[in-house]
């Protein structure tokens, strides 16, 4: 009894087999077919195409003719009767040409509809998908309202004039609503150019990223939920890298800059 049923089961199986190896040649069969027909229709479409080309300038030229012979016969003296026919006939040959030409077009039109519904109609399916939405991790912050400020500390013992000295620069600025940006802790890196090129950073800061070094002046965290979001952080200066002029300030999100304006400390 086993035997018998293994021995059906093998059967079953090679018939199962046979099936698909049939269905798959049919599939395979079919569309090599299609595209061999497509392909058919594509050359005959080409073809009917420059016939209808060629016939349409000969139909222009015969247009042409016609309309300057057409005027030439008005102008023409009604004593000369024998110009009068034969201009009378060459019009008249013309006429019947023109009609054949317009009959020659219609029909080229509506070979080019079949062979078009017969192209789409044995084209092998494709799926499309259409990106509607624009992905979260393309979406880039839009900064607005950079601002920058230098920062004096006053002590009780300290002389106004020593207070000119700045010793922090306060960045603020503005982001905008994005729903594309997934809400979440968010970090940008803010970088301080002084006067002659030089990054300030007190703690040699750097960040890493497809073989590309950032060197920055401070990371500026924050909570973006999605909504406008005001940004503010302050940046100690290095003493020996202070100097009176005109700072630039860079604000970056990982290593793309997304915005930058200037500072002038007079």
């Amino acid at each position: 009894m086993r035997s018998n049923k293994n021995n059906k089961y093998k059967f079953i199986t090679l018939v199962l087999s046979v099936f698909l190896l049939i269905v798959l040649f049919k599939s395979y069969k079919d569309n090599k077919q299609a595209n061999e027909l497509q392909n058919s229709l594509k050359q005959e479409s080409l073809l009917t195409q420059n016939q209808l080309s060629e016939i349409l300038n000969k139909y222009d030229s015969l247009n042409s003719i016609y309309n300057s012979a057409d005027e030439s016969f008005s102008k023409l003296n009604i004593k000369s009767e024998d110009k009068i026919i034969n201009k009378f006939e060459d019009i008249t040959q013309i006429n019947l040409q023109i009609l054949k030409i317009e009959d020659s077009i219609k029909l080229l039109k509506n070979k080019l509809k079949e062979y078009e519904s017969l192209r789409v109609k044995f084209t092998p399916k494709t799926e499309v998908f259409n990106i509607v939405e624009k992905s979260k991790s393309d979406a880039k912050f839009e900064v607005t309202n950079l601002q920058v400020k230098g920062v004096k500390f006053l002590n009780e013992n300290a002389s106004p004039k020593k207070s000119n000295t700045i010793e922090q620069i306060r960045v603020c600025f503005t982001l905008d609503k994005n729903v594309n940006i997934a809400s979440g802790e968010k970090e940008f890196f803010i970088q301080v150019v002084n006067p002659k090129n030089d990054i300030i950073s007190v703690n040699n800061l750097t960040y890493e990223k497809d073989n590309v070094i950032l060197k920055y002046s401070k990371m500026a965290k924050f909570t973006y939920s999605q909504k406008i979001t005001d940004v503010c952080s302050y940046i100690d200066l290095e003493k020996n890298k202070t100097l009176k002029g005109k700072y630039i300030v860079n604000l970056y999100s990982g290593i793309n800059k997304i915005s930058s304006t200037i500072f002038n400390y007079n």
